[in-house]
């Protein structure tokens, strides 16, 4: 098993979503002019202390995930690989759209506003996807011998 490869791959999208949060909150209590301005980082979904708690959770999570790989406790499973890949689909082609349907409304706009939190969310998709396919790929072995049992 090739799980600590899956390893850099996530600690990769991992780093793009740390990027985003550090930005995020550099903007909110030390405003620089080189970064898009912190309106533009904010879905408006959520009070930004809802939000950064809620993506310390999801870097937690995703350092837990990516120790498992790293330390090869990971064991793939035939039914998470439908899970993780069916949501992280769903959740790409969900903020997918919903980025087309930002430059289709705003073609003028820049690139940056209202666009970041899209982006972004696109990487978190991709790590589901990414670790959805470990679970795919390995399992497909346990599911060929199951099938002849």
């Amino acid at each position: 098993m090739n799980s600590r490869t899956y390893s850099y791959g996530l600690a990769c999208l991992l780093a793009l979503f740390c990027f985003r949060v550090g930005a995020q909150a550099l903007q909110y209590f030390y405003p620089v002019e080189f970064l898009p301005p912190f309106e533009d980082w904010q879905s408006g979904a959520l009070p930004y202390g809802v939000l950064a708690f809620s993506q310390a959770l999801i870097i937690a999570g995703c350092l837990k995930v990516i120790s498992d790989f790293r330390e090869e406790r990971i064991k793939p499973r035939r039914a998470a690989d439908k899970i993780l890949l069916g949501l992280g689909g769903l959740y790409f082609f969900i903020m997918l759209i919903r980025l087309i349907v930002g430059f289709t409304i705003a073609p003028d706009h820049p690139w940056w506003g209202a666009r970041i939190p899209p982006s972004f969310h696109l990487v978190l998709a991709m790590f589901l996807i990414l670790w959805g396919q470990f679970h795919f790929k390995y399992s497909l072995g346990k599911r060929k011998t199951a099938s002849h049992d």
